[in-house]
């Protein structure tokens, strides 16, 4: 089976997470758009009262063009249940999230879940963070290439910014991403708090000690880890 057929081997059990009247936190990539129409049916086929706090933009639109009741985070008091992917997922649960340029976002709506599942395809699934995919950081665009300075020096891989074709990414935020490579030294804790406290850091891509379970597309079927 390939990558997509293991995303949507997880549908099931997520759509199994998700109950009448829940404020449900909805996440961003290519996992979670094949998610929303699912959820668009649990709204429009069966008529469960869902209200959606979405981490991104595309996210929203896609949600609001299937009917699903989406409201802004800030007017949110509560959130049941965030899903979301994950671009790697370590033995602990911890996560490398922002392929989708989505990190702050994701990581303000996740936190704020009183639970977080993670869906993923077996190739997210790495011995420690950095292995397969850099760490993304959202930076400011005014100091972008002084936080870089600092990252660089701290750190044994490279940093570069990314780039959407010949312009840099934009993210929702309007803000720049900058990828780290990480190596097998990489502390993520230790990393994470240098990072943070650079003046210009609106956040990383870190999710650590955030996820409560994660239900896995695997050629053996699908797993659920947890802690």
């Amino acid at each position: 089976m390939d990558t997509k057929q293991l995303k949507l081997m997880t549908l099931d059990e997520a759509v199994s997470r998700i109950e009448d009247g829940m404020v449900l936190g909805i996440g961003t990539g290519s996992t979670i758009e094949l998610l929303v129409p699912e959820i668009g049916k649990l709204v429009n086929d069966k008529g469960y009262n869902i209200t959606g706090v979405c981490t991104s933009k595309r996210t929203e639109a896609q949600a609001t063009a299937l009917n699903i009741p989406v409201i802004h985070v800030n007017d949110a008091t509560h959130i049941d249940l965030a899903i979301d992917g994950a671009d790697e997922i370590d033995p602990q649960l911890n996560l490398i999230k922002g392929g989708g340029a989505a990190l702050f976002r994701e990581k303000v709506i996740d936190e704020m879940a009183a639970q977080f599942v993670v869906l993923a395809d077996e190739t997210k699934l790495v011995d420690y963070l950095g292995q397969t995919f850099k760490l993304p950081v959202e930076v400011d665009c005014f100091n972008w290439r002084l936080v870089m300075r600092h990252i660089d020096a701290h750190i044994e891989g490279e940093v570069t910014r990314r780039m959407n074709g010949e312009a840099p990414l934009i993210t929702d935020n309007g803000n720049y991403i900058l990828d780290v490579h990480l190596t097998t030294k990489t502390d993520p804790y230790e990393l994470h708090e240098f990072l943070i406290h650079l003046t210009g850091v609106l956040e990383t891509g870190y999710f650590l000690d955030i996820a409560t379970e994660a239900i896995v597309g695997t050629q053996q079927g699908v797993k659920v880890l947890t802690k």
